[in-house]
């Protein structure tokens, strides 16, 4: 009989905020599976957990998942952590938990906290539901059409970010979106938390320089385009502007139908007529 797969959420960083049923469940297990063996062992200190660890990340997974895929084929419970938060949401967690599924074996989640639903239960941002995007593309026509997508959206965006790109990124943000309002948090739960709350420009400004710790970005979502409130105007415009990125047809269509409630064959009609033009 295979064993289970526990996805055991951390603290993000204050370690009184781990639930219950997450320390018996790293207890219990035969292995835990960790980004950072040595940040979760500070974590097994605090709370007298003597279970095995073993290094699991981006750079390894192809030769540990078989390995993790093995010990619960052979009846051992494993429990698969990140540094900080919920792993599979931008950590390591995604691949194990496929291969996991794919083998038949039992996963189980353990939820507990997360950077992004504690950033959103705090942002007082108005959007039509959330998105969550985690780490945009650092540069080139990736990072440009994420952002242009972002701008478009009236859903309430997600990000998370390293300290040193948090500039660059609410620059771009704000040349893209304009003074849409957004709120930064750093450093959640741990003892220099920071909720900075203004318009893109602003934050950009503030966050000029010597940036350190975690980061958790949410943008507004563009009230401008919500479903119905396109005119048709407004829509060729849009749909211009990717093309002028070097946008196809069918991503621009894909995109602006998700971001704007939108029919996909009205999008990709209009820009395939654009296109001819």
């Amino acid at each position: 009989m295979n064993g289970t797969l526990f996805i055991v959420a951390t603290p993000i960083g204050n370690l009184a905020d781990i639930t219950f049923r997450a320390v018996d469940t790293l207890k219990s297990v035969s292995v835990i599976a960790a980004e950072d063996t040595r940040v979760t062992q500070k974590l097994l200190s605090r709370y007298d957990i003597s279970t095995p660890l073993v290094s699991y990340r981006e750079q390894n997974a192809a030769r540990v998942v078989p390995q993790l895929i093995d010990t619960l084929q052979a009846g051992n419970d494993v429990a698969v952590v990140s540094d900080a938060g919920t792993p599979s949401i931008s950590d390591p967690g995604s691949e194990l938990v496929r291969a996991a599924v794919e083998a038949g074996i039992r996963v189980s989640p353990i939820p507990g906290p997360s950077a992004m639903s504690a950033a959103v239960s705090a942002s007082a941002l108005d959007g039509e539901g959330v998105r969550f995007l985690g780490f945009l593309p650092r540069k080139g026509k990736e990072r440009k059409e994420r952002i242009s997508t972002i701008a478009q959206d009236p859903s309430c965006s997600v990000l998370y970010e390293s300290p040193h790109r948090l500039t660059q990124t609410l620059a771009d943000l704000a040349a893209e979106c304009g003074p849409r309002s957004a709120v930064v948090f750093r450093e959640l739960t741990k003892i220099h938390e920071e909720i900075r709350k203004g318009t893109l420009p602003e934050l950009a400004s503030y966050f000029s320089e010597n940036v350190r710790g975690e980061i958790t970005l949410i943008v507004e979502g563009n009230r401008a385009t919500g479903p119905g409130e396109i005119t048709d105007e407004k829509l060729t415009e849009m749909v211009q502007k990717e093309l002028d990125v070097g946008k196809s047809a069918k991503d621009i269509a894909a995109s602006l139908s998700t971001a704007l409630g939108i029919r996909k064959k009205k999008i990709y009609d209009l820009t395939v007529s654009l296109i001819q033009k």
